[in-house]
């Protein structure tokens, strides 16, 4: 038994470090931001080279030929009619708003030549054996004169962490610490299973005292070890729960996309005057 708290406690004590030990991804790798309006695209660019500066040259030759891309301007050429999408928008606490890199490639797109237009949001690369993969997310334009969205950069992700920690884990995977969640949730879930494997214990030698008068002695005191090993569990149980509970709502997570609109959105404030000499304030708000 006290392997096994000691394999609990040991679990614990490395869900807490792992995540000094694993380098988090940014979340938008494989799940691109939704774009706020018709006239651009995020777009994931993965490129590999000898060194981070081939990388990201690469990374624009993959650009200039996806194919994904040449697709929804085509798109957009049918459907340039279309408005505005106005959607909800995410905010996550502290943003730094990134520097609108902006890059523009010649292509050729349906035999015509085309001046595309990009904006380079964040980057991500790994090295492994000297080759370097780099991830880099673009905003790319659909038409002629795009409306880019104005992007910030974030590891704060508000108050949701912390009401999923009830179930410990949950708020570090959807902060992208998935490493420190599965760990968290796998420790916490052995402490339960301690508590009830220690209770099932206790209550068969105190069946077995009471069954046979003459080995009471020596079963209710392993009984009285099983109830402390449960206690010791409850106790280790709450300690990971207190300590999940914490770390989801001060440790940082990983680096993410707010997008907001270019515009600005919010509440607009414009004096004007009436024909018969009157005056007054418009209030709109724009979403």
């Amino acid at each position: 038994m006290k392997h096994y708290i000691l394999s609990i406690i040991c679990l614990f004590i490395w869900a807490c470090a792992s995540a000094d030990c694993y380098a988090q991804k940014p979340k938008w790798i494989d799940n691109t931001p939704q774009e706020l309006n018709y006239t651009y695209k995020f777009l994931e660019v993965v490129s590999t080279g000898s060194s981070i500066e081939l990388a990201r040259h690469n990374a624009k030759e993959t650009l200039e030929d996806d194919t994904q891309l040449q697709e929804g301007i085509r798109v957009y050429r049918r459907t340039k009619d279309n408005t505005t999408i106005d959607k909800n928008r995410a905010n996550g606490g502290k943003l730094l708003e990134t520097k609108q890199q902006h890059i523009e490639i010649e292509t050729t797109v349906d035999g015509e030549q085309y001046q595309l237009q990009a904006v380079k949001v964040d980057e991500y690369s790994s090295s492994d054996n000297g080759i370097v993969t780099l991830h880099t997310l673009y905003m790319v334009a659909l038409c002629d004169d795009p409306v880019f969205d104005r992007t910030y950069l974030t590891t704060s992700y508000g108050t949701m962490p912390a009401a999923m920690s009830i179930i410990p884990g949950l708020g570090q995977w959807y902060k992208g610490s998935k490493i420190k969640g599965i760990s968290l949730f796998a420790a916490e879930a052995a402490a339960v299973a301690g508590i009830i494997a220690c209770e099932n214990q206790k209550a068969s030698y105190i069946n077995k005292a009471n069954e046979q008068p003459k080995f009471a002695k020596e079963y209710s005191s392993k009984a009285d070890n099983w109830e402390t090993g449960r206690n010791v569990c409850i106790g280790v149980a709450a300690g990971i729960w207190v300590y999940n509970m914490v770390d989801a709502i001060v440790a940082k997570g990983a680096r993410h996309v707010v997008v907001k609109r270019a515009d600005g959105g919010g509440l607009a404030m414009a004096p004007f005057a009436m024909p018969n000499g009157g005056a007054g304030v418009s209030f709109a708000y724009k979403f």
